[in-house]
């Protein structure tokens, strides 16, 4: 009895070595295991996960999955986030130079000695169109950034749209006038939207100061307002010179600017922002446009809140 007692002992104590073993090997393997995947998410590798949920190692690794996951996500917007300020620092730079260098030049002609009274007057006035388009470009440029980074913050609520279109055609009104053009709008009186009336104002005078410094005197513009299902539609066509259909995508890009405008003042901001400022109220913009007949821009604001 005393010898099967013993045997007994002893085959259990075998046992719990062996359970002993089968453990340790096994936390062995698994921390080689994790600490790979550790040393390969700290260097950007592709790490592969096991597909296990129910075991502990399976519950372990779904969360290092979603921090992996996080984690790249977080760097792939730093590095997007890098390269627009790059970018951005690339294109200002390259704004600035051109008033710089204008107001440079005029200044060195106003040097000349025996330089005629009215030839001065007139390098005065150029140098002070470059002042006012740098001093222009600045406060674009401290809109735009402000935007993008959220330190302008957009609150929208339900507002009448006439309004709106009564601002914007007011504020667009003198340079329509010195062009001798007419401006048309149809909008329902009792129409509403969701939307920022201060920052929405501002998108549609851009679309409208567009519409007004691209078309020539004596043309027309129209500002068309209607409701679909979701949203408000406010239509501002012009009968101007047209966009070619291959750089419709491009209008909106921060300072880009059409090779044949070039000479019109601006600096390509206007329509970014616009677009910028939309998307941020859950509404969006798009073009319709035909070169020699004109161009439709339509903004579509939200009907109620998203």
């Amino acid at each position: 009895m005393e010898r099967v007692i013993l045997a007994a002992g002893i085959l259990l104590l075998l046992l719990s070595f062996g359970i002993l073993f089968y453990v340790r090997r096994s936390l062995v393997v698994y921390s080689r295991e994790l600490m790979g995947c550790l040393d390969k998410m700290l260097k950007d590798e592709d790490v592969v996960f096991a597909e296990e949920k129910d075991s502990l190692t399976g519950k372990i690794q779904v969360k290092m999955r979603q921090l992996y996951e996080a984690s790249r996500c977080q760097r792939e917007e730093q590095r997007i986030q890098k390269e627009q300020l790059e970018t951005m620092i690339a294109d200002l730079s390259h704004q600035i130079k051109t008033p710089i260098a204008g107001i440079r030049m005029y200044n060195d002609f106003q040097e000349q000695e025996h330089l005629p009274p009215e030839k001065r007057r007139e390098f005065l006035t150029l140098a002070q169109r470059q002042v006012d388009k740098l001093e222009f470009l600045i406060e674009s440029m401290m809109k735009m950034s402000r935007l993008e980074s959220g330190l302008i913050r957009i609150y929208p609520k339900q507002n009448p749209v006439r309004p709106l279109i009564e601002q914007a055609v007011c504020d667009a009104a003198l340079k329509a006038e010195k062009k001798q053009m007419e401006l048309y709008v149809q909008c329902p009186e009792t129409l509403q939207a969701w939307f920022d009336r201060k920052w929405t104002g501002e998108a549609l005078f851009n679309l409208l100061d567009n519409a007004v410094k691209y078309t020539p005197s004596g043309g027309k513009i129209q500002i068309l307002v209607k409701k679909t299902d979701f949203y408000v539609q406010i239509q501002v066509k012009d009968n101007g010179k047209g966009i070619p259909e291959s750089r419709l995508t491009d209008i909106f890009k921060r300072f880009y600017r059409e090779p044949e405008v070039c000479d019109e003042e601006g600096v390509g901001i206007g329509l970014y922002l616009s677009r910028e400022i939309i998307q941020k109220e859950k509404g969006f913009l798009e073009v319709r446009s035909e070169v020699g007949k004109g161009s439709s821009f339509f903004m579509n604001l939200p009907v109620r809140e998203h």
